[in-house]
């Protein structure tokens, strides 16, 4: 036989095994399943399960969203003339980012020159420092924590090992004749521009050992989506980009208002079905429950949300696995009195002084100084985006729209040693105070560490005696290379499926 009837043959051989395949799952999903798949929640792990389910032509779908809105921790609204993202932002890396694979050749992305510019460093008090000598600094310290990254076995906190490399590096010439208050400060900034993106209260909270064993999305960490926000994935997610044609209807499958209250289940008999109450009190009842909402609500619930309790090493996961915090308010002005001639502009960033800061806790303002600074907006020249993270954030999502505005121009103000325009308008977030988030993204904790447990423990599904997984776990923090990450809560919801699909298959 040539090698082109061979192909032929393996060809046939191919298509038949397709369509047997398509059709046994077809079989299995209408004869096996007593009601529908439910998936809990309807943010990038809820809808990227659906979307795999669908895909292999498991169709009897339920998504509960206690929210109003679909999206979970993808929150894009209208603002100034386009759409913001108070939660996820940017696509953080390219190669192995599966959002970013997903939608390259399809989406022209924007980007915030976080890596090629530098911000604008202000002391607290109006004054200026020497830029140039704070570049050194910023240059030496981030090279520090991309070392710690590289490390093999790391032991200890983020911050213990880097207190030790800076404290050696102080002693090079490259900044031997800065000022060492200078020093201390951008010491100070440093913790908390990594507290903010860390999503955690002190970097010392954070395991250098798990943070090593995590991957990174490699190439631009900053891919923005212009104005049309981080929604526009969910057109790729449910193809109707860039082919309407193929358009999946997730979105009909969605239920709002749905808050799940109970998930009780019976692992020791195989016929029993999965049974979910919500709070208005409607049930439900599916073979597979895929459950993705965040872990800072497994945290507060998992005790009163599963009959039986959870399994004991996933509760010790939930548990001592690392959760936390970020803000953002976005402030429009009708002209952006931040730029100079000539000159780019990224971002301020704050040198607290002592005395400004037992201010700032004297006049009701304790909650800015977490602020890690206040940058531009890709494709919005009149925007400033404040980002803020570490503690005291239950103060600013407590506190009014025009004190936030107030104590955000208190510190350009005080910091600029000058008067500025208001802005127009203004929207904010409030994640930590929302009972069906409590909080924006994971971190691999020092905790987690000495209890020696990772997102694959939460992830763990519970099966029946027939070895069927009737309790699956998705969403960010269980993903085992890119927790806290939006491509890893996608990478969870396709995972959760395939479990599925897997075993009808």
């Amino acid at each position: 036989m040539g090698i082109t009837q061979y192909k032929e043959v393996f060809g046939l051989f191919l298509n038949h095994f397709k369509v047997c395949r398509g059709l046994f799952l077809h079989l299995s999903s209408a004869l096996n399943m007593d009601g529908p798949i439910i998936i809990i929640g309807s943010g990038l792990s809820g809808f990227a399960a659906a979307r795999r389910l669908m895909d292999n032509d498991i169709t009897n779908i339920v998504i509960l969203e206690a929210e109003n809105r679909i999206g979970g921790r993808i929150n894009s609204v209208p603002f100034s003339d386009g759409i913001i993202d108070l939660g996820a932002q940017w696509v953080h890396g390219q190669k192995n980012n599966i959002i970013y694979e997903m939608t390259r050749n399809m989406f022209n992305f924007g980007t915030t020159p976080f890596e090629e510019l530098y911000s604008t460093f202000l002391l607290t008090n109006g004054t200026k420092p020497e830029q140039k000598d704070i570049r050194k600094i910023v240059d030496v310290a981030y090279k520090i924590l991309d070392d710690i990254d590289d490390l093999d076995d790391p032991q200890g906190s983020i911050g213990d090992i880097f207190n030790k490399k800076f404290e050696k590096a102080l002693k090079s010439s490259k900044l031997k004749n800065i000022e060492p208050k200078v020093i201390e400060l951008m010491k100070d900034n440093i913790q908390r521009n990594y507290n903010g993106y860390m999503a955690t209260n002190s970097w010392f909270d954070v395991s250098a050992k798990i943070n090593s064993e995590e991957g990174k999305a490699s190439g631009n960490q900053y891919l923005t989506w212009k104005k049309k926000g981080y929604k526009t994935f969910f057109d790729f997610l449910t193809k109707k980009a860039p082919n309407p044609a193929q358009y999946l209807n997730i979105e009909s499958k969605v239920q709002l208002n749905k808050k799940v209250t109970n998930i009780k289940y019976n692992p020791k008999d195989e016929t029993s079905n999965v049974a979910v109450t919500c709070s208005d009190g409607s049930t439900y009842s599916a073979k597979h429950v895929i459950f993705t909402p965040s872990l800072g609500v497994l945290k507060k619930y998992h005790e009163s949300l599963f009959t039986p309790a959870l399994p004991d090493q996933k509760i010790l996961a939930i548990k001592n696995y690392g959760f936390g915090t970020v803000g953002k308010v976005f402030l429009e002005f009708d002209q952006p009195f931040w730029k100079e001639q000539g000159k780019p502009f990224l971002a301020y960033e704050f040198l607290w002084l002592d005395s400004d800061i037992k201010e700032a806790i004297a006049t009701n303002r304790e909650w800015m100084t977490n602020i890690t600074g206040i940058y531009i907006v890709d494709q919005f020249p009149n925007l400033l985006e404040v980002f803020l993270g570490g503690s005291n954030l239950n103060e600013f999502e407590t506190s009014s729209d025009s004190k936030i505005i107030d104590d955000c121009m208190w510190l350009l103000e005080k910091s600029l040693a000058k008067t500025l325009p208001k802005p127009k308008s203004m929207i904010r977030t409030k994640w930590l105070t929302n009972e069906n988030f409590l909080g924006a993204y994971s971190y691999g904790s020092i905790d987690a560490d000495k209890a020696n447990v990772r997102p694959k423990d939460i992830a763990e599904s519970i099966k029946n005696v027939d070895e069927a997984p009737i309790l699956l776990f998705a969403g960010e923090a269980t993903d085992d290379r890119y927790p806290s990450m939006a491509h890893g809560a996608v990478r969870s919801g396709f995972r959760a499926a395939d479990e599925i699909v897997d075993f009808y298959d």
